[in-house]
C-alpha cells in the first residue's frame, strides 16, 4: 500500500473518567494486555504483561497462523480476560494486527475469540494499523513533524505526521519474524525493495524519524547502554541519524552469537534486530533526517487518542498528566493555577515550551510533602525525572526535575542532579533554578492556604525581584521571607527587595 491517506472510520467514543481500560494487542510476535488507569489524554499504564506466541512464524510460507502460537495465543488470551476481570477493567478490547488480518485461518481465529465474552475484538486493516500507531506517537509528542515507522514481527507501518494530523501512509509485508520464516527468496532484498517502492517518502525529506516498535527499542537500549546515557527511558529518546545509521549498518550484519555478546541486546530479539536494523538505515538513507526520536507510544495509545473529544485532545500531554496525577500529591488546597499566575510576572519572557514546565511544575510542586524532611529534595528530583509521563524531551525531564529539586532546597549538591545536569544546557539549568526558588518562596509566603499570594504581588525589574506587600503584612513576613526572596534574585542575577503597597 503506497500512498494512501491515513484516514479511518471513526470509532466510538470512549469515556474518560470510567475507570479502567484495557487493549489485549495481538501482534505477529507478541500477544501483550495493557491495562490503563483510564482513557484519557495522557495514559497511564498500571499492569503490563507480554507473552511471546510466534503467530506469524511460517505464514508467508503456509498462508497459516502458526498452530503452536494459536493455542498459546489463546490461552493467554484467556489469563488475560481473567486479568481484567479482577482488576475492574470497563472495557477491554483486543487489536489483531498483521498476522491475523493476513492468514487464511485469521477469521476461525478471531470467531473463536468472539466466542469468548467480555471483549472487543477488532481485526485492524494495515491503514489503521498505520493510523493508530501515527496517533499513538502524536499522543506523547504532540510536536511530532515527520515520519513515523512502526516495526512489528509481521509488517512495516509508515506515515506523515505534520501538525498534529497524519498525512500519507503505507503498510509494508517485511516484519523480521515473518520474512525470516518465510522461506522464500532474500530477506533482505526484500526489505530495501519494499522501502524503495514507497514513493512518497521522497518529499518527506529532512525532517525527524520516529521510531516504534520492539525491535527498534531494543536497537534503542543497545545505543543507550553502548554511549553510556544516564537515563534509560526509551520514549523520547534522541539520536543523529548518521549515527544511528552508523550504528545500524554494524548490528545488521552481525550474526546471533555476535550479538548475544553485546551489552544490552536482549537474547529474544538477536535472531530479528539485524533486519530490523537494516529496515532502519534504509529508512534513512530514504528521508535524510537529521534525528531519530523512540517513542514508547504507538499503536494501543493512539487506539484510545482517536476516541477521545476534540477537547481532550487538544490538551499538551505533560500538562494533563500533571494535573491528574498531581492531584494526589497535593495536601493544601492552594490551587496549582493561584501559584501559575503569582509566578507569571517574574516568567513574562520564557518560551511556549518553558511555560509548558512551569504549567506541570506548578501541578507537581508538592509531590515530595510526605518524604523525610532531609530527602523532600532528593526525592523529587527521582519521582520526577522517572515519571511515566508523555509530552516531553529528556532535556525537558532533567529541567523539571531540577526546578522540583531547587524547590525543596536551595542549594543541593550537584552529585544528586547528576543525570539532569548532563542532559540539561545552560538555558535550562537557569530556568530549572529560577522557578525552583520561586516555587519555594510561594508556598512560604502562602503557608498551602488559598487566597494569601494574590494580596502579595512577585514583580521583576532590570534591576531587582521584588515583593510588593501592603503594610499591614510587611511586618509578618520575617527573616525566612526575606531569604528566600534573596535566593530567587540571585538566581535571575537580580537583587531581591519588599516594597510597601
Amino acid at each position: 500500500m503506497d500512498g494512501e491517506p491515513t484516514a479511518g472510520a471513526p470509532l466510538p467514543p470512549h469515556p474518560t473518567d470510567k475507570g479502567r481500560v484495557g487493549i489485549i494487542d495481538v501482534g505477529s510476535n507478541s500477544i501483550r494486555l495493557v491495562v490503563y488507569e483510564r482513557a484519557s489524554r495522557a495514559p497511564l499504564p498500571v499492569f503490563n504483561e507480554k507473552v511471546l506466541c510466534g503467530l506469524a512464524r511460517g505464514l508467508d510460507a503456509t498462508g497459516r497462523l502458526n498452530p503452536e502460537g494459536v493455542e498459546m495465543a489463546l490461552a493467554n488470551i484467556d489469563r488475560f480476560t481473567m486479568l481484567a476481570h479482577n482488576m475492574k477493567v470497563t472495557t477491554l478490547d483486543l487489536l489483531a494486527t498483521a498476522a491475523v488480518r493476513d492468514a487464511a485461518d485469521g477469521a476461525d481465529f478471531m470467531r473463536e475469540l468472539e466466542r469468548r465474552p467480555g471483549i472487543r475484538a477488532h481485526t485492524v486493516s494495515g491503514r489503521d494499523e498505520a493510523r493508530f500507531s501515527g496517533y499513538g506517537v502524536i499522543c506523547g509528542m504532540p510536536d511530532a513533524n515527520g515520519v513515523m515507522g512502526d516495526l512489528g514481527g509481521g509488517s512495516l507501518e509508515l506515515v506523515a505526521l505534520a501538525d498534529g494530523r497524519l498525512g500519507e501512509s503505507s503498510t509494508l509485508p517485511v516484519g523480521p519474524l515473518r520474512l525470516m520464516s518465510s522461506g522464500k527468496g532474500d530477506p533482505k532484498r526484500a526489505v530495501v525493495d519494499a522501502i524503495e517502492s514507497v514513493r512518497w517518502l521522497r518529499e518527506e525529506t529532512g525532517k525527524t524519524f520516529y521510531a516504534v516498535g520492539g525491535a527498534w527499542r531494543s536497537f534503542a537500549r543497545l545505543h543507550m547502554e553502548q554511549a553510556g546515557y544516564p537515563l534509560h527511558i526509551i520514549h523520547h529518546y534522541e539520536i543523529a541519524a548518521e549515527e544511528a545509521r552508523a550504528v545500524a549498518r554494524l548490528i545488521a550484519v552481525q550474526s546471533a552469537k555476535s550479538l548475544e555478546k553485546m551489552p544490552g541486546v536482549s537474547r529474544r530479539r538477536v535472531d530479528t534486530l539485524p533486519l530490523a536494523c537494516l529496515a532502519l538505515d534504509r529508512l534513512l538513507a530514504a528521508l535524510k533526517p537529521k534525528t531519530v526520536v523512540f517513542s514508547a507510544f504507538g499503536l494501543r495509545e493512539g487506539f484510545y487518542h482517536v476516541r477521545l473529544s476534540e477537547a481532550e485532545q487538544a490538551r499538551h500531554p505533560l500538562i494533563a498528566f500533571a494535573e491528574e496525577q498531581g492531584a494526589g500529591w497535593r495536601r493544601f488546597d492552594l490551587s496549582p493555577t493561584e501559584i501559575f499566575d503569582w509566578l507569571s510576572p517574574a516568567f513574562a519572557d520564557e518560551s511556549p515550551a518553558d511555560r509548558i514546565l512551569r504549567t506541570a511544575a506548578c501541578h507537581l510542586s508538592d509531590i515530595s510533602w510526605d518524604d523525610h524532611p532531609d530527602y523532600r529534595a532528593e526525592q523529587a528530583y527521582v519521582r520526577v525525572l522517572h515519571l511515566p509521563a508523555p509530552g516531553m524531551s529528556h532535556r525537558d525531564r532533567a529541567v523539571l526535575a531540577m526546578a522540583l529539586t531547587y524547590r525543596y532546597k536551595s542549594d543541593p549538591k550537584s552529585a544528586t542532579m547528576d543525570t539532569a545536569l548532563r542532559l540539561s544546557d545552560s538555558k535550562g539549568k537557569a530556568f530549572a533554578r529560577r522557578l525552583g526558588a520561586c516555587l519555594r518562596l510561594a508556598y512560604n509566603l502562602s503557608g498551602g492556604a488559598p487566597g494569601l499570594l494574590p494580596q502579595i504581588a512577585l514583580r521583576r525589574t532590570d534591576r531587582d525581584l521584588r515583593l510588593i506587600v501592603p503594610a499591614e503584612l510587611k511586618r509578618a513576613l520575617g527573616d525566612v521571607t526575606a531569604r528566600r526572596l534573596q535566593t530567587a534574585a540571585e538566581a535571575f542575577d537580580l537583587r531581591s527587595a519588599i516594597v510597601s503597597a
